[in-house]
């Protein structure tokens, strides 16, 4: 019983983390639209927040503890960074009025959802599902107005299927011990 209360206090925290990355995630997009001159501040802000979380998760993980720990430090900033130079140079077409504000938005979603995506391949599967969650958003938000809604639904349906997986995998888990 003392074992499990880490474990899950860690699933819980990575979910939590999941979904304000997600949050914060789509209200940029809201800024990007409807208060351009902020925007660029938000998402640097947001890319760096996101980093440090990225490296936190990843403390956590049993393959990072000690002497590897530095290899994530690495490939964390690298990749974040990148992101960060990416996101830049969409506000650079932006500011030499080859992008509109609109666009500008979706395209930084899709880079963050690709990041997110990428960055799965260190801190699990959930990430790469979260970064598949937000480029599809930035897709659906391309032809739907009102998309939030789907979004929602389909958050909610993705968060659904992952506690009963996860639920049947630690059932059979137990199983094997036993």
């Amino acid at each position: 019983m003392i074992n499990k209360t880490p474990l899950i206090n860690k699933r819980y925290i990575e979910e939590i983390v999941l979904f304000i990355v997600l949050a914060l995630s789509l209200v940029g997009m809201g800024i990007t639209d409807f208060s351009p001159l902020e925007s660029h501040r938000y998402w640097t802000l947001m890319i760096i927040i996101f980093a440090f979380a990225s490296i936190g998760l990843g403390w956590a993980k049993k393959e990072y503890q000690g002497k590897h720990f530095q290899e994530l430090i690495l490939r964390q900033v690298t990749h974040w960074g990148a992101t960060l130079m990416t996101v830049s140079g969409v506000y650079l077409l932006l500011n030499a009025g080859r992008l509109n504000y609109e666009s500008t938005g979706l395209i930084i979603e899709l880079i963050l959802g690709l990041s997110l995506f990428l960055d799965g391949r260190d801190l699990g599967w959930r990430f790469s599902l979260l970064g598949t969650l937000v480029g599809i958003t930035a897709i659906v938000a391309a032809y739907i107005e009102e998309y939030i809604w789907v979004i929602l639904l389909v958050s909610l349906c993705l968060s659904v299927i992952t506690y009963y997986w996860e639920k049947h995998r630690r059932a059979s888990l137990q199983e094997e011990k036993d």
